[in-house]
């Protein structure tokens, strides 16, 4: 059999690429090495699947292009994910930043998903890594000397386990190396670039950041506030976070919660993370405030910050010094350290503790419907093209959204 096309890869983006081109028609091959479909969609947003966000924009996702986000969050909306929940019949709630979870196990999602894939006509090649994908006219052929004549190699093949899948269209919706435990890997993206197209070196994001042993915040695992996080390089200082306010938390290595997982996605060795302490009050305002000159200085930051965290920050020749006392060089001095204290991140904890990965195919190696410039009839998406979402639902939201992009584009053959 000649599929129209071959999936590789179960994840959300390759399972709704399935579903909408089957129900098109198309006959359609989909190929994961894991027995189970949607295997890290299942564990996704902690077991529950933070699907969506309200906020849907294109400065809610990383790259060295994005400007393909605009037309496909357009074709596919918060509205048209929260449908697909209605159709699946999984129920869902609406949490801060314009999260949207599921109400049941994101396992629920994944093997609906793979319900109606089934229902709609898709052959499952389950079990086995897609190996040995060649395309159309590469050396060799299923029309050579062993088939008893020769021609050129019309269609891509590949191999699951010792099943041979021959289709006039591949989707590659591998996904990223992100979660190696779960037997994610870079092996498709090394393939892409032996085919010519440009790619971009994965890095670990969404990611808890480690510090050096010895940097001035150590020992405060397990406290966690509000804070604003920025970056500095060799451009300067940027404050990149379009939410602004996220909870950091000290751990026995460095600093993780979700303002440091969104920092993250921009942050690369060298870069100095900058924290504001008390993004919301101007600790200028706070020293002059007529009630707290009677204060020593540690005691009023004790009483805007946690207390171990005040006692590390507040300088030892100021500390047991009245507010009233100090004078305009002190006071900017404490306004800097509360609101800029900078520190030299020595790495992250690595692809095994990230939930995704940045990274992938370069946007320049595709059409706007992701589908190759060097290779006809090859398409990718989800996030092995070099598109990735922040914290709060984008990564699941884009792999439906170029899933179903792509699906549209898939022809069925004569």
């Amino acid at each position: 059999m000649i599929y129209d096309v071959a999936i590789i890869g179960a994840g959300p983006a390759g399972l709704l690429c399935a579903r909408n081109a089957a129900r098109r028609g198309l006959s359609v091959a989909l190929i994961d090495s894991h027995e189970d479909p949607g295997v890290k969609l299942a564990v996704a947003g902690g077991g529950k699947g933070n699907i969506t966000n309200r906020i849907l924009a294109e400065n809610r996702y990383v790259g060295e292009d994005t400007s393909i986000l605009r037309s496909a969050l357009k074709a596919f909306s918060c509205d048209d994910a929260l449908e697909l929940m209605r159709e699946l019949g999984l129920p869902w709630e609406e949490r801060d930043f314009g999260q949207i979870f599921g109400l049941k196990p994101a396992s629920f999602m994944a093997e609906r998903l793979a319900l109606q894939c089934d229902d709609a006509g898709v052959d499952f090649f389950l079990g086995h890594s897609a190996k040995n994908v060649t395309p159309p006219d590469a050396e060799g052929s299923e029309s050579g000397p062993a088939f008893g004549r020769s021609g050129p190699k019309k269609h891509f093949t590949l191999f699951s386990g010792q099943e041979k899948v021959t289709a006039r269209q591949i989707v590659i919706a591998a996904g990223s190396p992100a979660c190696p435990q779960l037997g994610a890997n870079d092996q498709l993206l090394r393939l892409a670039a032996s085919w010519g197209h440009e790619t971009i070196p994965f890095r670990p994001v969404l990611v808890p950041l480690v510090m050096p042993e010895n940097w001035p915040l150590s020992g405060l695992e397990g406290i966690s506030l509000n804070v604003r996080l920025g970056l500095k390089g060799s451009t300067g200082l940027t404050w990149p976070d379009p939410e602004g306010i996220r909870s950091l938390l000290f751990t026995h290595r460095g600093v993780s919660g979700p303002a440091v997982l969104v920092a993250s996605c921009w942050w690369k060795p060298g870069m100095e993370l900058v924290i504001d302490f008390l993004p919301e009050l101007p600790m200028l305002d706070l020293l002059g405030e007529k009630e707290s000159g009677k204060l020593i200085v540690r005691n009023l930051l004790a009483r805007r910050l946690p207390a171990r965290l005040a006692d590390t920050l507040c300088p030892e020749d100021l500390a047991r010094r009245k507010v009233a006392e100090l004078g305009k060089k002190d006071r900017l001095r404490l306004a800097d350290i509360v609101h800029r204290f900078t520190a030299l991140p020595a790495g992250t904890e690595g692809l095994r503790r990230a939930e995704a990965a940045a990274g992938g195919i370069a946007l320049s190696a595709l059409t706007r419907r992701l589908e190759s410039r060097h290779v006809p009839g090859l398409y990718f998406c989800g996030e092995i093209v070099d598109i990735t979402g922040l914290l709060g639902g984008y990564n699941i939201h884009w792999a439906f959204a170029s899933g179903a992009m792509v699906a549209k584009g898939l022809k069925k053959g004569e």
